[in-house]
């Protein structure tokens, strides 16, 4: 088991250095800093930004929203999904609703979220509505999974839904619910650095990167790009751990 994370270890860095490596000779052989710069130069672009006055302050006001965003479309999303996978006729009379957002592009989302909200509440209408789809589905998918069986069994004996919420449902929705929020929660990080970059808002590593490409600063967009991969691989691990310890615990 050591030996294997060892090796895939290996494996992530000197594939992490193959990347690096053809980068640094993409941007040479290129040789114009302004299309593609070098890792040396984005890092040494990223340092300066970490000391600089305003990076905290973009990157707390990108977290805020997009973790928010995040909590109330898994919410919303948790408890649609419940509904639709319990009710044929609610999961009947909302598919058209998740059929419509679900195929509604993003940009026209942020477009017309310009012209109702300020721009600071276009990042989390957005965010809800791309991310809310698809912790809906995977919740109803983990409800329709349950053996016809056993809630037969349950309607005959009669088992309080409390328990039968607790002891048939969420076991069977658990691994969807993870599917789902990692799902999620990837998608959350892509929709708000655009949503942001459209919307301007005053603070957001969204809008930083569009003022970057306006003033053709292109190592500043890589380095917010790299904080951007930090930032979505940082909530990946987290919310691996989290997944891990309540399989075990329902195991």
């Amino acid at each position: 088991m050591l030996g294997s994370t060892y090796r895939n270890k290996v494996i992530a860095l000197g594939s992490l250095f193959t990347f690096l490596l053809g980068w640094h000779g993409a941007a040479v052989l290129v040789g114009k800093e302004i299309i593609l710069p070098t890792p040396a130069v984005t890092f040494r672009c990223l340092f300066q930004l970490i000391i600089s006055g305003g990076f905290w302050s973009h990157l707390a006001a990108t977290l805020s929203r997009g973790l928010v965003g995040f909590a109330l479309s898994y919410l919303v999303g948790l408890i649609v999904g419940l509904l639709s996978g319990l009710s044929r006729n609610f999961k009947a009379f909302f598919h058209l609703w998740l059929t419509l957002i679900r195929s509604t592009p993003t940009i026209a989302l942020i477009l017309l979220a310009l012209i109702w909200f300020p721009s600071d509440y276009v990042t989390l209408f957005v965010t809800f509505l791309v991310v809310f789809p698809i912790i809906t589905q995977n919740v109803t998918e983990g409800i329709n999974q349950v053996d016809p069986d056993l809630k037969e069994m349950a309607r005959l004996y009669q088992v309080p839904f409390q328990t039968v919420l607790h002891r048939m449902y969420l076991p069977a929705i658990l691994p969807y619910l993870a599917t789902g929020a990692a799902a999620g929660l990837g998608l959350t990080w892509k929709v708000m650095i655009a949503a942001e970059a459209i919307a301007y808002t005053r603070f957001g590593i969204g809008a930083r990167m569009d003022t970057a490409r306006t003033y053709l600063e292109t190592p500043e967009v890589f380095a917010w790009t790299i904080v951007v991969i930090a930032i979505s691989l940082f909530f990946d691990r987290i919310l691996q751990r989290i997944i891990e310890k309540h399989l075990l615990f329902w195991e």
